[in-house]
């Protein structure tokens, strides 16, 4: 009693097996004997060598469909790499951009204080000082 259970039998047949270089090919079986001559049976194109040739460019086209497909993951990586380095380089431009806004607004807000300083002195205190920042305008402000 066979113990081993198969799921469906399919009928075999060895003219669809792929054979492995190197191997002997066994002769095709065929129902009615004088469909194809038995010349283009082993060579023409529907015989082992042509089954052979064909399996042989599936392999090939594989071979080359993963490698492209290699090239394309090792792009998208690159790619992925890239794009990541350019969003941070972009928030760090938009860090130090907003960095010089609130130095230009600091310095704008110092310089109207200094005018609301200047424009709350009294008017002797104006006249007594205007000789001096008029020196300083023309020779320039030692530092």
């Amino acid at each position: 009693m066979n113990t081993t259970s198969v799921p469906f039998q399919l009928p075999i047949r060895p003219e669809l097996s792929l054979r492995r270089r190197g191997h002997s090919t066994p002769p095709i079986p065929f129902d009615i004997d004088d469909i194809v001559p038995k010349e283009r049976r082993l060579s023409g194109p529907y015989g082992m060598a042509s089954l052979q040739e064909a399996w042989d460019k599936l392999y090939r086209a594989r071979a080359i469909l993963e490698a492209e497909q290699n090239h394309l993951r090792d792009d998208r990586i690159t790619f992925q790499g890239e794009i990541d380095a350019i969003v941070a380089r972009e928030q760090m431009v938009a860090a130090r951009e907003f960095r010089i806004q609130e130095l230009e607004l600091n310095a704008a807000l110092d310089r109207a204080e200094a005018e609301e300083a200047r424009a709350e002195q009294s008017t002797i205190v104006k006249l007594t000082r205007a000789p001096f920042d008029m020196a300083r305008s023309v020779f320039g402000q030692k530092k």
